[in-house]
C-alpha cells in the first residue's frame, strides 16, 4: 500500500503543476520559458510527493536509533557516530549534484522544445533550409548535456560509493584501529546488523532529500512566472471591441499586438496568422459538437470554396491542407460559435483576390463586428474599406471559382502511417539493453560488482567467526575495505560514464532520421520518447541494469553463506526460488502491459499539453476554448487511469514477494533454533544476518529484475527508431502544371512568379519540384521560418535572404515568402532578388497571392489559365 500511495501522491502533484501550466497559457502572453518548462518541470516538482516518505523515513530512524542503543549498547552508539558522518558527506554531494542537475534540466526542457519545433514542422521540414540549422541545434543542446554528465560522474561513483561500499569500509576502518587501540574490545556482527537497518532508513531519507532538494528551485521559478503574468490595466484599455462594424489595423500597431497577446484571454473569436489545428482539439470539438453544429460547419467551408476532400482531410490531419485552406477552415470553425467580434490577424494575405472577397462577405454576413490586423491594404477585401459597410459584390454573383483536379500543399492519403508502433516484448530484453548501454564496459561492472558484494560478505563472515578484536580480523577488514573502494569506483565509475557517449551517438542517429518516422499527429509521441524516455535512459536506466548485477552477485553469496551454517537452509532456498520466479513472472503480466499503456496515453498527453503551449498559434472562440479544455481533460483523464493501473501493478507485485521474504525469515530462524550448532562453518548469528540481508536480497532481485522488463521497453522505444520508417503517400499534382513551370526555368529566367487561385495547386507543385531534383539542389522558403530563434512575421524573408547569399541551393522556392510585404517592399525585394540571382547563377519560383508586382517577372506560371 505505501508503493502505490506514494506513486498515486506523485502523479497527483505532477497533474497539479500540468494545470499550473495549463493557467499559465492560458493568459496574456505567456513567457518563453514556460514552453520549455511544461516538458521537465512537473515531473520534477512531482518529487515533492516524496515529503510523506520523508517524514515516514524520519521516524523509522529514530525507531532503529533507539532500538540499536537498547540492544548494543556501545556498538549501537558507533553504528550512529558513523552514519551521522556519512550523512553530512552526502548531504554536501546533494548540494554539488543539485547544482549540475538544475543546468542539466534547463538544457533538457531547451532540447525537448527543438524536438518538438521540428516534428511540428514536418513533413515539409527537412527542405526548409533551416531544418539543418534546427538539427545542430538539437545535436548542440545534447553535446552540452555530454559535458555536464560526464562532471557529474564523480559525484555518481561517490554517491554510489556511499550508497554500497561506504558502511563496510568505515565499519571495517573502525575494525582496523579497534584492533590496533582496544584489542580487548568486542565488534560483533550486531553491529553491522545496528549499522545497516539504521543506515538504510538515512538512505532512504537522503534520497528524499535529494529529490526534494533538486525541485525546490523549479517550483520557485514556476511561481515568478505566474507572478510576471499580471496583466496591467493599459493593455486592457487597448483590446476592447471596436465602436464601428469593421476594423482596419496595421499589424505593427499597439493594439494590434495587445489583441494578439490578448487573443486566448478574451472574449473574442480570434483567427491568427498561420493558424496550427492541432488533431487532439479538433477530434474534441468533433466530438462535443452537435449535427447541426457541424452541419454549419461543413456548409460554412463550402461557401468559402473550401473543397469537399479538403474538409475531409481537416478531421484527419488538419497538416495537410493549404494555408489559405486552414485559414478558411478556422474561419469557418470559430463561425459556428455565432461570436459577437472576429479579430483575423492576417488572414487574406493566404487568399487570393476573388476568395478574399468570398471569405470577406461570408463573415460579415455572420458577424456584427470585426477587426483586421493587416501588414498591406492590398490585402485587404473591398467589403472592409467600404464607408457605407455594404458589399461591392462585382463579380462574385458566380459564388466560389470551380473546383479543380489539383490537391493542395502537403496532402496525403488518410491510410498513411500516423502512430509510432510499440515495443515488441521479445525485443525488448535485458542483454539488449546492456549491450547498448555498456557495450564491453560491462566486463569492469561485474568485477565491481563482485568486488563490492564480496567485500561485504566477507567482512560479515569474519565478524561472525569473533567479538574479539585481532590482528586477522584488521587485515581482512583491510581488505574489505580496500575491495568496496576499488569496487565502487569500477562498478559506478563504468555504470555511469559508459553510457553517455553511446546514447548520444544513439541520440545522434534518432534525430538525424527524425523526418522518417514523425509527423505533426505523433508530435507527442515522439518527443515522450526522445525527450522524456530517453532521460530516464540516461538518468535511471544505467543504474536500475547495474543493480540486476550487484543483486544477483550478492544473493548468490548470501545463499552460500546461509546454508553453510545451517545447511538445511538450502531447502528453503530451492523452495523459495521458483515462488520468488513466478512472483517476478506474474508481476510481469501485470507491469508491463501497463506500463506500454501508460507510456501511449503519456504520448496523447503530452500532445493536448502541447497544444495547450500553442494556444496562441490556435484559433480561439467559445467552442474550440472548449474543446481544447476537452482535449486536454480526456487526455489526462487516459493518462492518470493507466498510471493508476501501473500503481496497482506494482504493489500487487509488492504484496507476493513481501509474503515471501517474510516466509523466508521466519524459515531461517527456525532453522537455526532447530539445526545451527557450534560446528557449522559460520556462526548462527551469522545465518540470521545473511538470512535477513538474503531476504531483502531476494526482494531487490525480484523488483530489479522487474524493472528490468520495463526498463527494457524504455530502452526498445527509443532503439527502434533507428528502424521505424512511417509511411507517407505523395500528393497529387497535375503534370501539365509541373512541365510549364519546369519548362519556364529551363529557359534560365533568374525569377518565376508562380500565381492562381487559393487551393489551385501551387504548394504542391513546389513540393513535387522539390523531390524531383537532387537532395540540396532545391529549397524551400515558407512565409515564416518554423526554426527561428525570434517570433517574426517576416522570419521567411530572413531566411531567404540568408539562403540566397549564404546557400548551396540552386533553385529557391520562395512559398508566398513575402506576402507579409506591402506592395512597395515586396517590390524593391523582388528587384534585389532578382540581381542577387543573376550574381550567384541561382533561380527562384516565387508564389504569390499579391498581383502588383508582376512586371518584375520574365515568366509568370498562372495555374487558373
Amino acid at each position: 500500500m505505501k508503493e502505490r500511495q506514494e506513486s498515486l501522491l506523485t502523479l497527483a502533484v505532477r497533474q497539479l503543476t500540468y494545470r499550473r501550466f495549463s493557467e499559465i497559457f492560458k493568459r496574456s502572453n505567456p513567457p518563453k520559458q514556460a514552453h520549455e518548462h511544461v516538458l521537465t518541470y512537473p515531473a520534477q516538482i512531482s518529487q515533492f510527493a516524496y515529503v510523506v516518505d520523508f517524514t515516514v523515513s524520519t521516524v523509522q530512524i529514530v525507531a532503529f536509533l533507539a532500538i540499536s542503543l537498547a540492544l548494543y549498547g556501545a556498538g549501537g552508539a558507533v553504528a550512529a557516530l558513523l552514519i551521522a558522518g556519512l550523512v553530512f558527506i552526502s548531504v554536501k554531494l546533494v548540494k554539488l549534484v543539485g547544482n549540475l542537475w538544475e543546468q542539466y534540466v534547463s538544457l533538457e526542457g531547451e532540447r525537448r522544445r527543438w524536438i518538438q519545433r521540428l516534428v511540428d514542422a514536418l513533413p515539409r521540414g527537412r527542405a526548409i533550409p533551416s531544418w539543418t540549422g534546427a538539427l545542430g541545434k538539437v545535436l548542440s543542446i545534447r553535446k552540452s548535456e555530454e559535458q555536464l554528465l560526464k562532471k557529474r560522474v564523480r559525484l555518481q561513483v561517490l554517491n554510489g560509493f556511499l550508497e554500497q561500499g561506504a558502511l563496510t569500509t568505515v565499519l571495517a576502518l573502525v575494525a582496523i584501529l579497534g584492533a590496533w587501540l582496544f584489542p580487548a574490545a568486542s565488534f560483533g556482527i550486531g553491529i553491522i546488523l545496528a549499522a545497516r537497518y539504521l543506515y538504510a532508513a538515512v538512505q532512504n531519507n537522503i534520497v528524499n532529500y535529494r529529490v526534494i532538494r533538486l525541485a525546490k528551485p523549479m517550483m520557485h521559478e514556476l511561481d515568478r512566472l505566474e507572478k510576471t503574468l499580471e496583466t496591467t490595466t493599459d493593455s486592457q484599455n487597448l483590446v476592447s471591441p471596436p465602436s464601428k462594424g469593421v476594423e482596419v489595423l496595421d499589424s505593427a500597431s499597439d493594439r494590434a499586438d495587445a489583441l494578439r497577446k490578448s487573443a486566448t484571454g478574451s472574449d473574442a473569436a480570434f483567427v491568427p496568422s498561420n493558424p496550427e489545428m492541432p488533431q487532439t482539439v479538433l477530434l474534441a470539438w468533433q466530438n462535443s459538437a452537435s449535427n447541426e453544429e457541424i452541419s454549419r460547419f461543413t456548409n460554412f467551408a463550402l461557401d468559402m470554396g473550401v473543397k469537399k476532400d479538403a474538409i475531409e482531410r481537416f478531421w484527419v490531419d488538419a497538416k495537410t491542407l493549404s494555408s489559405g485552406e486552414r485559414h478558411r477552415a478556422a474561419i469557418a470553425l470559430v463561425l459556428v460559435d455565432e461570436p459577437e467580434w472576429l479579430v483575423l490577424d492576417d488572414t487574406f494575405t493566404a487568399l487570393d483576390p476573388f476568395t478574399r472577397e468570398i471569405v470577406a462577405k461570408k463573415i460579415l454576413e455572420l458577424v456584427p463586428a470585426c477587426t483586421l490586423l493587416t501588414s498591406s491594404e492590398e490585402y485587404v477585401p473591398n467589403l472592409f474599406t467600404s464607408d457605407s459597410g455594404e458589399q461591392k459584390n462585382k463579380g462574385l454573383e458566380g459564388g466560389v471559382p470551380r473546383a479543380v483536379g489539383a490537391v493542395e500543399a502537403g496532402s496525403a492519403d488518410t491510410n498513411e502511417t500516423v502512430d509510432l508502433p510499440d515495443p515488441q516484448p521479445k525485443q525488448a530484453t535485458f542483454r539488449r539493453s546492456v549491450r547498448l548501454l555498456f557495450g564491453p564496459h560491462v566486463v569492469w561492472v561485474l568485477v565491481g560488482a563482485l568486488l563490492l558484494a564480496g567485500s561485504e560478505v566477507a567482512f560479515a563472515l569474519t565478524l561472525a567467526q569473533s567479538d574479539e578484536l585481532s590482528t586477522l580480523l584488521a587485515t581482512v577488514s583491510a581488505a574489505c575495505a580496500l575491495a568496496a573502494v576499488i569496487g565502487s569506483v569500477l562498478f559506478f565509475g563504468s555504470l555511469y560514464r559508459a553510457p553517455i557517449a553511446r546514447l548520444s551517438s544513439l541520440h545522434s542517429r534518432v534525430v538525424q532520421r527524425i523526418d522518417r518516422f514523425a509527423s505533426p499527429r505523433t508530435s507527442g509521441s515522439v518527443v515522450g520518447r526522445i525527450g522524456e524516455d530517453f532521460s530516464d535512459l540516461q538518468m535511471s536506466v544505467p543504474s536500475a541494469l547495474g543493480a540486476v548485477f550487484l543483486v544477483i552477485v550478492q544473493t548468490v553469496m548470501l545463499i552460500g553463506g546461509a546454508v553453510a551454517g545451517a545447511p538445511l537452509f538450502i531447502i528453503v532456498v530451492l523452495a523459495v526460488a521458483p515462488l520468488a520466479v513466478l512472483a517476478m513472472r506474474q508481476g510481469s503480466k501485470w507491469i508491463l502491459p501497463a506500463s506500454t499503456a501508460t507510456a501511449n496515453s503519456r504520448g496523447e498527453f503530452i500532445g493536448a499539453v502541447g497544444a495547450q503551449a500553442g494556444m496562441h498559434t490556435l484559433p480561439v472562440s467559445a467552442g474550440l476554448r472548449r474543446a481544447g479544455e476537452d482535449a486536454y481533460a480526456s487526455s489526462e483523464a487516459a493518462y492518470v487511469r493507466t498510471s493508476v493501473q501501473l500503481a496497482n501493478a506494482y504493489a500487487l507485485r509488492t504484496g507476493l514477494i513481501q509474503l515471501l521474504v517474510l516466509l523466508l525469515n521466519i524459515s531461517a530462524v527456525i532453522l537455526v533454533l532447530l539445526y545451527g550448532n557450534s560446528n557449522s562453518l559460520v556462526t548462527s548469528a551469522a545465518v540470521i544476518y545473511f538470512a535477513v540481508t538474503l531476504s531483502s536480497g531476494i526482494q531487490s532481485t525480484v523488483e530489479t529484475l522487474q524493472e528490468v522488463g520495463v526498463v527494457s521497453l524504455t530502452a526498445e522505444r527509443i532503439r527502434m527508431l533507428e528502424e521505424v520508417q512511417s509511411s507517407r503517400a505523395v500528393p497529387t499534382v497535375r503534370p501539365a502544371d509541373l512541365k510549364r513551370l519546369e519548362d519556364a526555368l529551363d529557359k534560365k529566367y533568374p525569377m518565376v512568379a508562380l500565381i492562381g487561385s487559393t487551393g489551385v495547386g501551387k504548394s504542391v507543385i513546389l513540393d513535387a519540384l522539390y523531390r524531383q531534383r537532387p537532395e540540396g539542389e532545391v529549397a524551400i522558403v515558407p512565409d515564416i521560418d518554423p526554426f527561428a530563434s525570434e517570433e517574426s512575421g517576416l522570419s521567411g524573408v530572413a531566411l531567404a535572404r540568408s539562403v540566397l547569399h549564404e546557400g548551396t541551393s540552386q533553385l529557391i522556392l520562395l512559398d508566398e515568402t513575402l506576402k507579409k510585404l506591402t506592395p512597395a517592399a515586396e517590390r524593391a525585394e523582388l528587384e534585389s532578388l532578382a540581381c542577387a540571382l543573376e550574381k550567384a547563377g541561382k533561380q527562384a519560383v516565387v508564389v504569390l497571392h499579391s498581383r502588383s508586382n508582376l512586371d518584375c517577372f520574365k515568366a509568370v506560371v498562372n495555374l487558373d489559365e
